[in-house]
């Protein structure tokens, strides 16, 4: 199975905003090829189709509306240093919203997971648990894997360097069954 290469939420909106033609179908088309983008689609479709006069000041509710997109900016957004500084609960946390062992999350957060076998839906949900872009996480992800300095002090063996992985590896060793790991990896 050849793996696609992976493309960002930016890249989708950029190429979506330059075939945007009304009433073309042009936005079925990439709902359909980009589900997991579908709101990002649906908000850029309505601000390429709105009608506005330049020559009228923006009104109270047009304010309001860009303050609250403002106010969601300033608190979704988590840096590539603030999740190298997360503590482990942080994970454990976000992957407890997806359902799956906290292993999992643990290896997120050490870094273990190759980013090339993350399903782009299982990528994206963790990112939205994280508060961060998907594109943030990619970049976490990428960074050499760590071991917790607790956990290497506490063993009785030298510890080894930890290695990347695949992500159904992670899921194997986590203990999730065949059914889930098939659900998980499989792209829609």
């Amino acid at each position: 199975m050849a793996q696609q290469p992976q493309i960002t939420a930016d890249d989708v909106l950029r190429a979506f905003a330059m075939d945007f033609e009304p009433g073309a179908g042009v936005l079925q088309r990439y709902l359909a090829r980009y589900p997991e983008h579908s709101m990002a689609l649906t908000d850029l479709s309505m601000e390429l189709t709105r009608e506005f006069d330049e020559d009228v000041p923006p009104s109270a509710a047009d304010f309001e509306l860009v303050a609250a997109g403002m106010a969601r900016l300033r608190e979704d957004v988590v840096t590539l240093q603030a999740l190298q500084a997360a503590p482990a609960k942080v994970f454990a946390d976000a992957i407890r919203l997806l359902s799956l062992p906290m292993q999992v999350g643990l290896a997120f957060r050490e870094r273990r997971i190759e980013v090339a076998t993350l399903p782009q839906r299982v990528l994206a949900k963790m990112a939205e648990a994280l508060q961060t872009s998907t594109e943030t996480l990619v970049s976490y992800l990428g960074l050499p894997p760590e071991t917790p300095l607790a956990r290497a002090r506490k063993s009785t063996v030298k510890p080894a360097t930890p290695e990347k992985v695949s992500f159904e590896r992670v899921l194997k060793d986590a203990g999730v069954d065949e059914q889930s790991i098939s659900n998980l990896l499989r792209e829609e």
